[in-house]
């Protein structure tokens, strides 16, 4: 059986396909010139961009209630870090550097279109001394400000490496029941044998030793109409030790007119405290 011949295109049908390859070709030529512009476009616009004479910030805006910073501190902190413009800036190196300040406890940088960098300050608030050379905020966070930015009249707290945050803890708790006894805690010390004392405004100490602690703030609540007297009376009491198991000691000083006396003694209070050493 024999293939059917192929038919042979005529002249005017391999001229039309022609054409058409022309007009493809045509069309890909344009799309791929289109593409190039396109590229040398955005490579221009995006090297423009990263030209810090264009969009330059023209404002730096610091918000936020400063007490114990001022705007100097803060311009001198970040203004090396405002580098190119309001595209390249590196808003991230602006945030870190205004953190590092010690009386910043929150920051955040924006940019507001089109030539404004606006920086928010939440200033720490400083709830007691920490030590003799740092101070402590509410949520036990130490912070080291210069010496002469302490201020003044503030508590004294400290404790071993890591413990600020439980010894804040206790100092809040503690400082509203004191007080409704009309006791004003100065200072509040966690030793390294974790036992606790406190030291009030007059300079009575209150040694809590390092077990129930609770139970015995609790006995010094309930005594200390007991020991009132002394204190609001000619005698300055010095220390009440908590640290027996059935009882506790309070050791005064005698107030008296000759100059340079020294009467200390007297124990009062004591129950069963044979029973058990300090502990």
């Amino acid at each position: 059986m024999k293939k059917p011949a192929e038919r042979k295109l005529t002249l005017r049908e391999k001229l039309r396909s022609l054409q058409l390859d022309w007009r493809n070709a045509g069309r890909w030529v344009l799309a791929l010139l289109l593409l190039l512009s396109t590229g040398a476009g955005a490579f221009w616009t995006v090297e423009k961009l990263q030209d810090p004479r264009v969009l330059p910030f023209k404002v730096v805006r610091i918000d936020g209630g400063l007490r114990h910073l001022d705007r100097l501190q803060i311009e001198k902190a970040v203004g090396g870090e405002i580098r190119g413009n309001f595209f390249t800036v590196d808003v991230e190196r602006i945030y870190r550097a205004a953190r590092n300040l010690p009386w910043v406890d929150q920051a955040s940088v924006r940019r507001l279109w089109p030539d404004t960098l606006l920086i928010k300050i939440s200033e720490q608030i400083p709830l007691a001394r920490w030590g003799e050379r740092q101070l402590v905020n509410p949520e036990g966070e130490i912070f080291s400000p210069l010496p002469h930015e302490i201020p003044e009249g503030l508590p004294q707290l400290s404790g071993p490496d890591g413990s600020s945050q439980e010894v804040v803890l206790n100092f809040l708790t503690m400082k509203p029941r004191l007080a409704l006894l009309g006791l004003e805690l100065e200072k509040v010390n966690l030793d390294a044998r974790r036992s606790w004392m406190l030291v009030f405004t007059g300079g009575m100490r209150l040694h809590l030793g390092n077990r129930e602690l609770e139970g015995r703030l609790q006995r010094f609540l309930a005594v200390f109409p007991r020991i009132r007297p002394a204190v609001e009376g000619d005698q300055s009491v010095l220390d009440v030790d908590l640290r027996y198991t059935n009882g506790f000691t309070v050791r005064w000083q005698r107030q008296q007119k000759v100059p340079d006396s020294d009467d200390r003694g007297a124990l009062i209070g004591m129950h069963s405290a044979e029973s058990g050493g300090p502990v």
